[in-house]
């Protein structure tokens, strides 16, 4: 009988003990996790660049340029919508090939926004979409103190022309910046 007073006066002491040790403080699960970086980085970002190791003269004006935004308005009103319910929206403009019969050219295209999730660790951006049945993931690097969310493709493909000033397709580094 006393050993049960014993272990009935312990555990209500460790319960009263737990009950004066909690704090609100709250910490994330993962330390390489900063939980303040989440409100930073929501919001409205708008493409600033689109860089390219590969200069092209898409404008056909005689100088060729990395950044593609300064050859052509197609990326223009390019934007990614962070949201805090960690969803993203973002919107899908670009320069294309366009073939017409036997005769190629230049042309703008939209298309449907792009919508899925997102998660972020360290400064590491992961958006994750489903696009005609296919998941897709896209890494982003994010700069709190800049603002801005950078998209790094090696290997990838643009649109250029030749010296005679037919479209073509090109492989390149791509650096893709948008600022908030």
């Amino acid at each position: 009988m006393k050993n049960i007073k014993i272990k009935a006066i312990v555990f209500s002491s460790l319960i009263a003990l737990s009950f004066t040790s909690c704090t609100t403080n709250i910490e994330p699960l993962d330390p390489s996790i900063n939980i303040n970086s989440f409100s930073s980085v929501t919001g409205v970002y708008s493409m600033t660049a689109f860089n390219t190791s590969v200069p092209t003269d898409l404008d056909d004006d005689g100088t060729s340029s990395t950044n593609q935004m300064l050859e052509t308005d197609c990326f223009n009103g390019n934007t990614l919508t962070i949201s805090g319910n960690n969803t993203f929206t973002a919107t899908s403009r670009g320069v294309d090939i366009t073939v017409t019969g036997t005769t190629s050219s230049l042309g703008c295209y939209s298309e449907d926004d792009v919508t899925g999730t997102w998660t972020l660790v360290g400064n590491v951006l992961t958006l994750s979409y489903t696009d005609a049945g296919t998941p897709y993931t896209e890494i982003f690097i994010f700069s709190a103190t800049n603002s801005t969310l950078t998209y790094t493709e090696t290997q990838g493909e643009i649109v250029g022309t030749t010296s005679t000033n037919e479209p073509i397709f090109l492989t390149s580094n791509i650096d893709i910046i948008y600022k908030k």
